[in-house]
């Protein structure tokens, strides 16, 4: 099943990267495990089933003038999970985008949000990435090879530099990850809007 939803940040080209991001890493997914049900969901065996992903960092390779947080060594990651419908799982993926499976490596645009308050619920500090263009398969030597929804791709695609929706990640596909950290060095970040935690309640 395909999902859709809202970006949090600006991904889609490196001026948004530079601007929004904390850090820029290699990671593997290491292991996941699905989340507990809602009690409603579970008893009508309907709703969706989320699932946490930890995360390795295996290098590095660019970081803001002014992180929010110093890079991670691990970090859990909030990955696709399950439809629910009549009581039975349906993997889902979100469109073009990693679901983050076990034992594949991504190059991931990382900012980190601070614990808040919303609605009179405390939530834990957390990495995040910017949004669907800033999560790029890296299972090889090539940005762009390894796990898209769920299937492995081994070979880069060839996107239409033309298309609307043309992104950095898709301006990266089949290149090397020295290619991508170039053009995120000679990117200029811009000024930061109203995006991700800024809209919330800190106390």
């Amino acid at each position: 099943m395909i999902a859709e939803g809202s970006d949090r940040y600006p991904s889609t080209t490196a001026e948004d990267w530079v601007t929004y991001a904390d850090h820029v890493v290699i990671a593997t997914a290491v292991d996941d495990e699905a989340l507990p049900l809602d009690e409603d969901d579970s008893a009508n065996g309907e709703g969706a089933v989320d699932r946490m992903v930890n995360m390795q960092v295996d290098d590095v390779v660019w970081t803001s003038a002014d992180p929010r947080h110093e890079a991670p060594a691990t970090f859990e990651w909030s990955g696709w999970g399950w439809a629910l419908q009549d009581g039975e799982r349906i993997e889902m993926a979100g469109a073009d985008e990693p679901r983050v499976e076990v034992d594949h490596t991504y190059v991931m645009a990382l900012v980190y949000e601070p614990e808040f308050t919303d609605g009179g619920i405390q939530y834990p500090s957390s990495w995040h990435s910017l949004g669907s263009d800033s999560v790029i398969p890296y299972d090889g030597t090539e940005l762009g090879v390894g796990e898209v929804q769920g299937t492995v791709q081994s070979e880069p695609t060839s996107p239409d530099p033309d298309a609307v929706d043309y992104s950095l990640e898709d301006e990266m596909t089949g290149k090397g990850v020295d290619e991508l950290v170039t053009a995120l060095n000679s990117a200029t970040p811009g000024a930061r809007g109203d995006f991700g935690p800024t809209w919330r309640t800190n106390d």
